[in-house]
């Protein structure tokens, strides 16, 4: 199910999902704009996607990062905050009792819905691609670039 945020305008019931326009940020996506300077919005409309979406636990780690980091990543969580409101809220569906990382939940999310992931974490990108799901990473420090392609 998706909700909008405060900047969509468009009715969610219109939101079609597919890798090829449509891409989920994760935690340390976000941060990219601030560690890197690279404009991911700009850089994901380069490469064809149109629909930005994250997820409840993404927000939930950034609002952790914002208050308990300190430095480069306590500014680059705060801006990547401001970013995610420019993204569409894909909710997940909560077990009671279950504690999820954010990760096997993004994972979970591209599964279920076709659409790629924009991460910069190693780990999670390799449980992406071993899964067949579109990756959006930096490349040469200055770009973002699909690494894997359905």
């Amino acid at each position: 199910m998706l909700s909008k945020t405060e900047s969509d305008d468009e009715d969610s019931s219109e939101f079609i999902c597919d890798s090829k326009s449509a891409v989920l940020i994760d935690t340390n996506g976000f941060m990219i704009p601030v560690q890197f300077g690279i404009d991911i919005f700009s850089e994901l409309q380069r490469l064809g996607f149109s629909n930005f979406l994250t997820i409840p636990a993404v927000i939930f780690e950034l609002e952790k990062i914002s208050k308990t980091a300190s430095g480069n990543d306590r500014t680059a969580a705060r801006v990547a905050l401001a970013l995610s409101k420019k993204c569409r809220l894909l909710e997940t569906p909560h077990e009671k009792g279950v504690r999820k990382y954010a990760d096997d939940i993004i994972i979970e999310s591209a599964l279920r819905h076709p659409v790629s992931v924009l991460t910069n974490d190693a780990g999670l990108r390799q449980k992406l691609m071993k899964r067949g799901i579109p990756v959006v990473s930096m490349r040469q420090m200055h770009r973002l670039d699909i690494i894997n392609q359905k």
